[in-house]
């Protein structure tokens, strides 16, 4: 018989689920908590009102928002309302019930939403005739795509599709490792013994261990942990597709592609046009990391628009659209993190045999995490729309700078890496041994990773580099865990690095992180030196003997599913940027460089969940990967909130015109052979806040920067203050409202931008301020000379105000300036607006939360909402004089701001445009691009 405690506690927890997400306060958990303990203390027994609301508590303190839809319904109708009740959710049901053994109630509640949505975008298996669906899921690195996927297969196959068709990367580590999990978590059976899920050798796993029941229509592997499909294997077989449903997980290559096809064609029927197409046989095919090989790189159109009848895809591309158009029904669904490919696939090509292109032209589901996943916008500390405050980047970065003589950028395939290694590579490996000693202290009921504990090593795309790498760290470790007991120089100076390091670094990074209200739930207990220290040696001979090469030519595999928990080193290129799950990953050390948004988005293994262990993990990495990943991951940032206006407006795929920013100097959003079907062309400010958040420090910028700000406040002294009502939350500054706009023109023109600056750079701002001047627009201001804490003053013009301090995401200048993750205080936006105005715009804010499903109320308006508001004749320039000694930059000379702007402008129907690469949809045609090469192994 069940406790009361859990009685009570199952009861609340349905209780909770019929609430909307906006309701579930810690006050209205505790009012369920004591509600339902209150009915079971009187007929079963005695129950705590706190254990249980503290048991729900943690249950629903994880939230997620609602997928982001963008559809193209054609000929397709809703259906899976209707077929519900008819419908056994076997699969789904086995699955869900393994999720609740490792995740909260509501991560669960959301899939099962989220499954249900993208289910009914695709087509009934039920429905007759012919029918395609082309569809598209995308969300974040490391957030749970894959959970996704499988919950949908489970779905599907319950709702009666028949064929499903899991593509992975193009490496057989990533393949097994998907295959693994499939295993696990829809078959329930170990392919590696059988492929029947009824034979005798079944031996049940995951799902199938559950003891409940399996489901009516069992479903056959035909590929295994260990096999990808061959065509051998299945001469003879007894599986009869229309008559069993069939599982493959298959690598992107054309070779085991076309043999599947060829096996399949079996399977097909004769057509009166003299094509052989499978009938009645539903298949799922589910392209993952579908912007790696999968989009055809070639020029699909002749001219400007027209599909050219000649063109010959890419070998890949052509296997998958095959594979497609060899069965009547199908639906063909991406799954990606980085979808800027996708959205660039031409959505007019349509090939003779092959028929149309992957374009995702039926459906688009944008997933955002949830709230207790560690992201790029957490770690380097970028805008929150929920903060009041602005949010610092979190101090896990280490910034390397010191490998070039080891390993230098350009180097061959031959290339011998120098001795020693470099300190910050025996930092980092130092920080591996005490991340792991922590999590094993702690004890796995703080640590959900199963206690697995992996470093990343990034450092080349050679294989042969990578080898005498994995060699070099193997070494190093084994001559640590010699000496750790030895009282000779080497042990004293391998335990006085670590304990120093343990001093200097762990344990003031883990006072910070768990004072901060928005990370402290991802931090572990506390724990003292003297427990680490006895951990260590320990985890040091586990790390040396965990050094393992994961690469296209290594045996080395990383087996997770180990009931021990296991140390690894993870030394590699391509294997571990894409699709690999490096499960309790801690640190990385990572130097390689991409230049396009995509691949570098998917380098980010680090990104994810770390339940217990933020505060031990750590990325070391260049200044100039630092600055890449916040431009792209701001540039994805803002493609997710553009997906999200495109469904506010009920726009189709095919009519998104996804605007992505073009690169940062060397940085590109995609390989350009993806982006046949994109150009540049221009869109709109309205609506936008454009700020500089590269900061100029060299003497030249400092000087004339400076000089424009004295000139402004000269002009602008003697003009009216804000009101005070008007003031709102922003604080102390120096704050005047109808200034013309020429003034605002007059400081922009002469101030001195990096180049790195696109949007917000003055010539832009100038040209739009201008055009939207001739329609009566923008023609007042407010202007803001912002105010901060630092103990150097800004005086000049009756203006006396101390500095502002920013967090930069690097302390080292480079090329004469700093970038920073946030540049506006939140409520800096609400400057020049009337209480009633904020209060609406708040109201908006509140609204748009509750709709998207995210789980707490905002602080504040969000910058959207004051922007929708405010209105069209006034424009809003904020001044933020920074001390960058104070923000930690070292400046050639001292007491002189670096002074960052930001403008904000109203929401404007007949707004001018500025220049952003877009897709085919906008433009009807295409434009050149040149060609690159993807980087692969080698």
């Amino acid at each position: 018989m069940l406790d009361p405690t859990d009685l009570a506690l199952t009861m609340a927890k349905q209780i909770v689920l019929g609430l909307d997400k906006q309701d579930r306060t810690p006050e209205r958990l505790r009012e369920i908590a004591k509600q339902a303990s209150e009915m079971l203390n009187a007929s079963v027994g005695p129950v705590s009102v706190d254990t249980v609301a503290r048991h729900l508590e943690s249950e629903f303190e994880v939230w997620v928002p609602q997928a982001i839809v963008v559809s193209d319904p054609g000929d397709h109708e809703p259906w899976l309302d209707k077929r519900r009740r008819d419908i056994e959710f076997a699969y789904w049901s086995r699955y869900s019930t393994l999720l609740q053994k490792g995740w909260k109630s509501s991560a669960v509640e959301a899939l099962d939403q989220t499954t249900d949505q993208i289910l009914d975008l695709m087509e009934n298996p039920n429905r007759s005739g012919s029918w395609k669906t082309y569809g598209m899921v995308y969300g974040q690195v490391q957030s749970g795509k894959t959970a996704n996927y499988t919950g949908l297969i489970c779905k599907a196959v319950d709702a009666g599709y028949q064929v499903v068709v899991v593509l992975t990367s193009q490496h057989e580590s990533l393949r097994h490792q998907t295959q693994e999990r499939l295993d696990r978590e829809f078959l329930g059976f170990n392919t590696k013994f059988t492929r029947d899920p009824d034979a005798e050798s079944s031996k049940k796993i995951g799902v199938g261990a559950l003891g409940l029941k399996s489901p009516a229509a069992t479903c056959q592997a035909v590929t295994t942990r260990d096999s990808d499909f061959t065509a051998a294997q299945f001469q003879g077989s007894a599986v009869n597709v229309p008559e069993t449903r069939i599982l493959v997980v298959a690598k992107k290559n054309a070779r085991i592609l076309n043999n599947l096809k060829a096996w399949l064609g079996n399977f097909a029927e004769l057509q009166s046009d003299g094509s052989r197409l499978i009938i009645n046989t539903p298949l799922l095919l589910i392209d993952d990391e579908a912007d790696y090989a999968s989009v055809d790189t070639k020029r699909p159109t002749n001219g400007r628009t027209q599909s050219d009848p000649d063109h010959d895809p890419t070998a890949i591309n052509k296997a998958i659209r095959g594979l497609l158009e060899l069965f009547e029904k199908r639906v063909y669904l991406a799954y990606t993190a980085t979808p800027f490919a996708n959205i660039f696939i031409s959505n007019s090509t349509n090939h003779p045999e092959l028929g149309e292109d992957l374009f995702p032209r039926s459906f688009m589901v944008a997933l955002e995490p949830p709230s207790n996943y560690c992201g790029p916008e957490v770690v380097f500390g970028l805008e929150d729309p929920a903060a009041a405050e602005i949010r610092e980047p979190l101090p896990i970065i280490r910034e390397v700078d010191d490998y070039n003589v080891w390993l230098p950028d350009a180097h061959p395939k031959s290339f011998k890496p120098q001795v020693p290694l470099p300190s910050s590579l025996v930092e980092a490996l130092d920080a591996f041994v005490l991340s792991t000693a922590v999590r094993r202290v702690r004890g796995r009921d703080h640590d959900t990773a199963g206690g697995h504990s992996t470093m990343l090593v990034h450092v080349t795309r050679y294989t042969e580099v990578q080898a005498a790498v994995a060699r070099q760290i193997e070494q190093h470790l084994q001559e640590m865990a010699d000496s750790w007991g030895d009282y000779g120089q080497s042990g004293v100076a391998t335990r006085e690095r670590l304990k120093n390091l343990w001093e200097t670094d762990f344990t003031p990074t883990y006072s910070t992180l768990a004072s901060r209200d928005d990370v402290s739930a991802m931090v572990g207990p506390p724990v003292s030196w003297a427990s680490v220290q006895q951990a260590i040696p320990q985890v040091l001979e586990d790390a040396a003997a965990g050094v393992r090469r994961i690469n296209g030519s290594a045996a080395d595999v990383l087996d997770y599913q180990s009931t021990t928990p296991i140390t690894v080193v993870a030394v590699g290129g391509d294997k571990l940027s894409r699709g690999l799950t490096l499960e309790g990953l801690s640190v990385s050390y990572y130097l390689r460089a991409s230049r396009m948004y995509d691949t570098l988005l998917q380098m980010g293994r680090w990104f994810g969940y770390r339940p217990g262990y933020l505060d031990a993990t750590r990325l070391y990495t260049t200044q100039d990967l630092v600055s890449y990943y916040v431009h792209i991951t701001r540039a994805n940032r803002e493609l997710m909130d553009l997906t999200s206006a495109v469904a506010k407006a009920g726009d189709k795929p095919k009519h998104v015109g996804m605007r992505v920013l073009d690169g940062v100097g060397n940085l590109r959003v995609t390989a350009a052979a993806k982006m046949r079907s994109t150009a540049s062309m221009s869109v709109s400010f309205s609506a936008t806040r454009a700020e500089t958040l590269v900061i100029r420090t060299d003497k030249r910028a400092l000087t004339r920067n400076n000089a424009r700000l004295e000139e402004l406040l000269e002009q602008i002294s003697s003009m009216p203050a804000v009101p005070d009502q008007q003031v709102n939350g922003a604080g102390r500054g120096f704050f005047r409202q109808s200034v013309p706009a020429q003034v605002v023109l007059n400081f922009l023109e002469g101030f001195d931008v990096s180049p790195r600056v696109l949007t917000a750079n003055p010539e832009n701002l100038v040209a739009y301020i201008r055009a939207q001047m001739s329609k009566d627009e923008l023609l007042r201001w407010t202007v803001a000379v912002t105010a901060g804490s630092s103990a150097t003053r800004l005086t000049s013009h009756s203006v006396d105000i101390p500095l502002v301090q920013r967090k930069p995401i690097s302390s080292r200048v480079r090329d004469g300036e700093f970038e920073v993750g946030v540049l506006v205080s939140p409520a800096h936006e609400e400057l020049g607006l009337s209480p009633d105005t904020v209060q609406r715009a708040l109201e908006r804010t509140a609204e748009e939360f509750k709709k998207s499903g995210k789980g707490k109320a905002p602080a504040r308006a969000s910058g959207e909402s004051l922007r929708m508001l405010r209105d069209p004749t006034e424009g809003l320039l904020l001044i933020y004089p920074i001390d960058p000694v104070a923000s930690g930059v070292e400046v050639p000379k001292e007491g002189i701001p670096a002074i960052g702007y930001a403008v904000v402008f109203p929401h404007s129907t007949q707004a001018e445009k500025v220049r952003y690469r877009v897709n085919e949809v906008f433009l009807e045609g295409l434009l050149k691009a040149v060609e690159e090469d993807e980087d692969e192994e080698q």
